[in-house]
């Protein structure tokens, strides 16, 4: 916080006070944006921020309105708390969200608005959520600041998705800083529709998103049933573990592709593969791109081979790779089935195939380390073992090979 006595010094003389305080705002500043960014980065939250401080004329002009707006208010000063600023831009509502519980987690929180929240339904407007953090005792250390801005260290963080900084910089160009105001009510009805739009899409994007999250940790978890199955074929013993319980999204499920897609892998996940075989069968019964059908069947033959039938599984990977031979998935999960039935050319063949059209894969790598180890090649497992931790130096799959190739006894 900053701030101006009463009666107001000349300009000048402000303009002065407020240059010679401006080096230790920046370096406050500077301190604070390269820790935020860094515990942001720590929580994976992938955001824009932008930061500014007050310029002279702005901090002037917002001394002059609020000297204005003091009347006959008890007080000698005119304070402003937002000589600092940080924009926070996030891709999605969920991340504003995230941001916000981080930014209570780090500091201490003197005002917490969230602009727009009192809007009836049917009107839209500016949204956005707005902190006014103090910050720690630690970022005063710059001997230029204000004793002022010592005792109340303020800055003002704004929290919005990008959807809503589009509209706020668009209404900040067309009403705030034009000539002329929309008096109207055509025009006021167009940028009221402008801004509904702006927010159900806002929405939307966070539906489509919370949609795939959903389709990919079910896709995660067909992964490990198939891999599990592999296990109990190869005699390593299963790692299977309870599924949730899939009975409320499957009540609400719709006849999209997409929405039977979730419900055949939900179905797979569940151990119920016969169920989850019907729902890909529908899929591929409709009219759907080549593309689409060689993934479905690539969903189903692993179904059928997680429910112990291999020659369909065979069959339906086959026919994924004569539908889109550069869908890498199809050749993979071919190969680890040719690995496991004890054809190793097979299996080697569709990985190498892989491995040209996506050569740091380090999932590639590691299944063609468990075909050499399988054929007795230890040193090829080993090399391939060591390309994929070069990569990924936390690939679990890699380190577990490497492992066991490792232990006495292995081979």
């Amino acid at each position: 916080m900053t701030s101006a006595s009463l009666p107001l010094e000349s300009k000048e003389l402000l303009e002065q006070q407020y240059l010679r305080c401006r080096p230790g705002y920046e370096g406050v500043m500077n301190t604070l944006v390269r820790d935020l960014r860094s515990s942001l980065a720590e929580e994976g939250l992938s955001v824009t921020l932008r930061h500014r401080i007050k310029q002279f004329p702005s901090w002037y002009a917002k001394v002059l309105r609020n000297a204005a707006a003091v009347g006959d208010a008890k007080t000698d000063r005119v304070l402003i708390t937002d000589v600092l600023g940080i924009r926070i831009v996030c891709p999605f509502l969920e991340e504003v969200e995230l941001v916000s519980g981080l930014l209570e987690q780090l500091y201490t929180i003197h005002e917490f608005e969230k602009k727009g929240a009192d809007y009836p339904a049917y009107h839209f407007g500016y949204e956005s959520v707005h902190f006014l953090i103090r910050l720690p005792g630690e970022y005063l250390s710059e001997t230029a600041l204000p004793e002022d801005f010592k005792k109340n260290p303020f800055c003002e963080v704004q929290v919005r998705t990008i959807l809503q900084e589009a509209w706020a910089e668009v209404e900040h160009e067309l009403v705030y800083k034009s000539d002329f105001s929309p008096l109207d009510e055509p025009l006021k009805r167009k940028l009221a529709a402008l801004n509904a739009n702006l927010t159900l899409s806002d929405i939307m994007f966070q539906e489509i998103r919370d949609y795939q999250k959903e389709l990919h940790t079910a896709l995660r978890q067909r992964r490990t049933d198939f891999y599990n199955r592999l296990r109990q074929e190869t005699g390593e013993g299963s790692i299977l573990k309870e599924s949730a319980d899939p009975s409320d999204i499957l009540a609400h499920a719709r006849d999209t592709v997409d929405d039977l897609l979730l419900k055949g892998l939900l179905l797979h996940n569940a151990g119920r593969f016969q169920e989850a075989v019907a729902i890909y069968t529908t899929i591929l019964e409709r009219d759907v791109r080549k593309d689409i059908q060689s993934v479905i069947l690539t969903h189903r033959g692993m179904a059928y081979f997680s429910g112990g039938m291999s020659a369909e599984a065979l069959e339906d990977f086959n026919r994924a790779v004569e539908l889109d031979p550069l869908y890498t998935k199809a050749r993979y999960y071919r190969a680890v089935h040719s690995r496991t039935v004890g054809d190793f050319q097979a299996a080697f063949r569709d990985l190498e195939e892989c491995l040209r059209l996506a050569p740091f894969d380090p999932e590639f790598l590691t299944a063609r380390a468990e075909t050499f180890a399988s054929e007795g090649n230890p040193k090829a497992a080993r090399d391939d073992c060591m390309a994929v931790l070069r990569l990924e130096p936390a690939f679990k799959p890699a380190l577990r090979l490497l492992k066991e190739l490792e232990s006495p006894g292995f081979f």
